[in-house]
């Protein structure tokens, strides 16, 4: 599944006494759950977290038909909004930069009897006109705040990798690498060739990752037809990396905190589903570490 990246969020710093307390090798798995749940509040809580939020809360979410003409036009942007808005974000369109046409729903509010005989007034769609929005690789002006998101950087200490290939290989999935056009693009799996595929230039630690990521979407059953939203998978896959790569000594947190975060929505509603994903979380990440060798996180 991809991943996202940008700048590395700042949490808040523990004692030495908390830190040893909160070390892996004294924490059983439930306790490491407990530890993802309190990284990603204090995450969701930070100011670079709040003003990324806040930004992302103005640009429109578009239809897929709006998707596709935006990426018919100009496949090249990242985020698009509408000239007014670009301005109420500190931005403001270049000169001479042509637009990008969507089309845009005419609403109009009336009013509705409920079940219960009440009046409600409900917005209705009525047709749809021609709209103009830019990218903003369109605009100049000041930046906007980074996803706070980084990859993680350092090598395979415990030279994991070469297990990893082989456990993805003894459940029937062949490892390779590519390039992805998607800067945030770390990895993907196809479940119907059977191949886990890694972006070629992550960094030897970011590349266990993203390899223990894919295989907890194998280990966890995200291919079967009737698992649920992608929302929750990717969630799953990324809380069983982060106790992975706890046990084989890859610090994830800064990486792995806002993932789940992203995906799940939320803070809150992060801690809530891995709550609700606790025991397959735990029994995919002990599979994967039975397949490396290593006696999982909290056992003798």
């Amino acid at each position: 599944m991809s991943a996202h990246a940008g700048a590395e969020p700042r949490l808040d710093a523990r004692s030495d006494d908390i830190a040893e307390a909160m070390s892996p090798a004294r924490l059983g798995r439930e306790d490491l759950l407990a530890r993802l749940q309190a990284g990603i509040a204090r995450m969701t809580s930070s100011a670079e977290w709040l003003s990324w939020l806040a930004v992302q809360a103005k640009f429109w979410k578009y239809s897929p038909q709006n998707c596709w003409l935006i990426a018919s036009q100009r496949p090249d942007v990242s985020v698009v909004a509408g000239f007014h808005r670009w301005r109420d974000l500190g931005r403001f369109v270049r000169k001479g930069e042509t637009g990008i046409r969507i089309l845009a729903p005419c609403r109009y509010r009336t009013t509705v009897e409920s079940e219960e005989g009440d009046d409600v007034v409900i917005d209705r769609v009525r047709g749809f006109r021609v709209a103009t929005v830019f990218g903003l690789e369109q605009t100049d002006g000041q930046p906007l705040p980074e996803m706070p998101i980084s990859r993680i950087e350092g090598d395979d200490s415990a030279e994991s990798f070469p297990g990893l290939c082989a456990f993805a290989h003894c459940l029937g999935y062949h490892v390779t690498e590519a390039d992805f056009a998607e800067p945030r693009k770390c990895g993907e799996t196809n479940f119907a060739t059977r191949t886990i595929t890694l972006r070629r230039d992550l960094s030897p630690a970011h590349r266990v990752k993203t390899t223990l990521h894919e295989l907890g979407h194998i280990t966890a059953g995200h291919d079967s037809c009737s698992f649920g939203e992608r929302s929750v998978a990717e969630l799953e896959a990324e809380s069983i990396a982060w106790v992975c790569c706890n046990a084989i000594g890859i610090d994830a947190d800064g990486y792995s905190f806002a993932y789940c975060s992203v995906w799940s929505g939320g803070g809150d509603q992060a801690i809530a589903q891995i709550k609700a994903s606790a025991q397959r979380i735990q029994a995919a990440s002990a599979r994967i570490l039975q397949g490396l060798g290593v006696a999982p996180v909290g056992t003798p």
